[in-house]
């Protein structure tokens, strides 16, 4: 190769050094690239990627938001711990749409979307499930105490509580007091 004011050609000597520590086979290297290939494009190891991520999330999930019942956590911290990982799979199964002057997104990576979408829905399902068994759980804890009281009331003799209108009561003496202060305060 010569440029315009060379005269002599330069001559480059180059060498190639693998520093890994394992080296490939031929066959070994065919062998890789036809499972690479076939794992790309077979559809259904990209479902079953998808239900074994899920599987493993939703078990973390259970495992976590079941460690909070029984540490004596109620209410709303279990549901959000529950509902945590949905968020966080649907944010990252986003990543993988983007959206190019227009509404309509392009999918950059079809075998990630469909895991992501799959790893979602079953962590939903899970979440739906957790969060509706904790509501149960909580109506089942709310009439088992009216129950107890109730109980402890029949055993120990306690009579019940006379029905009072005392709402009724209030609402009458509050017109009252306006009433009248509205009629001392025309005199």
């Amino acid at each position: 190769m010569l440029t315009k004011n060379q005269k002599t050609p330069i001559y480059f000597d180059a060498e190639i050094v693998d520093d890994s520590p394992t080296s490939v086979t031929g066959d070994e290297y065919d062998s890789e690239q036809v499972q690479q290939a076939i794992a790309e494009i077979d559809s259904s190891i990209t479902i079953f990627r998808g239900i074994a991520q899920g599987a493993v999330l939703a078990g973390f999930q259970l495992t976590s938001t079941q460690s909070l019942y029984l540490a004596g956590s109620v209410g709303l911290f279990p549901a959000v711990i529950a509902g945590l990982p949905v968020g966080a799979s649907f944010a990252a199964t986003l990543c993988y749409l983007r959206f190019e002057n227009g509404l309509i997104p392009k999918i950059t990576n079809r075998q990630k979307l469909a895991i992501g979408v799959t790893r979602t829905a079953m962590l939903a399902a899970s979440s739906w499930k957790l969060t509706g068994d904790a509501q149960q759980m909580d109506f089942i804890a709310r009439g088992s105490f009216q129950v107890f009281t109730q109980q402890v009331r029949e055993f120990e003799g306690i009579p019940q509580p006379s029905q009072n209108h005392f709402g009724f009561l209030l609402g009458f003496s509050v017109c009252a007091a306006l009433a009248l202060f509205l009629f001392l305060r025309k005199k």
